[in-house]
């Protein structure tokens, strides 16, 4: 289903019954990210899967894009849906967009699931983003699946060659242009400081062998939301709902049924 925000046009998916949940998927993703969780999510949620502007079906207009603008899209496409409340779960760029939400759209969110993300880009981080933005804008996508290797825990990536072939072909499938916008907004931000006003209960699960968000960010995020809880999970590197599907999903269904229960 598509419809139109502030002239742009987003593509979504929603089914189920039950609280509203909405996931975001990361950089170069889309929302088919969730399609292996849906079947138990969408027994007890309502969930709302949606592109990103840059990716998958939804308009992919030129840049500068930035992490208020995504949170500004996502709360169009709630009130445009007639959703008063909702949970939020994103991973990496969609851990980084859930974060803005909640900051800027707190009467909006029920509570927040944070995925591989942190609240701040380090100098060295962003020269990084930045100089992989401009390589990506000037000479497409790499073939090779080094980049793709490095996402996923070294044991992971041992025994499953095809996750990370699987990644690298659905990379290269977007836009050049609009990934290299979106790479920028996600590597120069930072609102560790703000963190404190999020109220909203919030999990925040971690690869210990994430080396594209290094666990010292979900630290930070823990210590900085006061509702927060964190798990650090072992021998799991950036994409904890490939790695550890299980466990995942799992851990997120307790997690909003327990938040559910107390406010019934």
């Amino acid at each position: 289903m598509d419809t139109t925000i502030d002239g742009l046009r987003l593509h979504y998916e929603q089914e189920g019954q039950g609280s509203d949940l909405v996931l975001i998927h990361g950089l170069g993703g889309s929302l088919q990210e969730w399609d292996s969780f849906m079947p138990e999510l969408s027994r007890t949620h309502r969930v709302l899967r949606w592109d990103v502007r840059g990716f998958g079906q939804s308009d992919k207009p030129a840049g500068p894009y930035t992490p208020q603008l995504f949170a500004r899209d996502l709360a169009g496409l709630v009130r445009t849906l007639g959703i008063a409340k909702t949970h939020v779960a994103g991973i990496s760029m969609g851990g980084v967009i859930a974060q803005r939400f909640a900051l800027d759209y707190p009467e909006l969110l029920s509570s927040l699931t944070l995925i591989s993300t942190s609240s701040e880009v380090s100098e060295a981080a962003r020269a990084a983003w930045e100089k992989t933005a401009t390589i990506i804008e000037q000479r497409g996508f790499s073939s090779n699946t080094e980049a793709a290797q490095r996402v996923f825990a070294p044991s992971f990536a041992k025994s499953s060659p095809h996750a990370i072939q699987a990644m690298a072909e659905r990379t290269a499938t977007n836009d050049p242009r609009a990934y290299a916008a979106a790479a920028r907004a996600i590597g120069s931000y930072n609102w560790t400081a703000e963190l404190g006003r999020i109220q909203a209960p919030t999990l925040i699960l971690q690869g210990r062998e994430d080396v594209l968000t290094p666990p010292g960010g979900s630290v930070k995020l823990s210590r900085g939301i006061p509702r927060a809880r964190l798990l650090m999970i072992p021998d799991c590197g950036h994409v904890v709902p490939v790695e550890k599907p299980l466990l995942f999903q799992q851990t997120l269904l307790a997690f909003l049924a327990g938040v559910d229960f107390s406010r019934a």
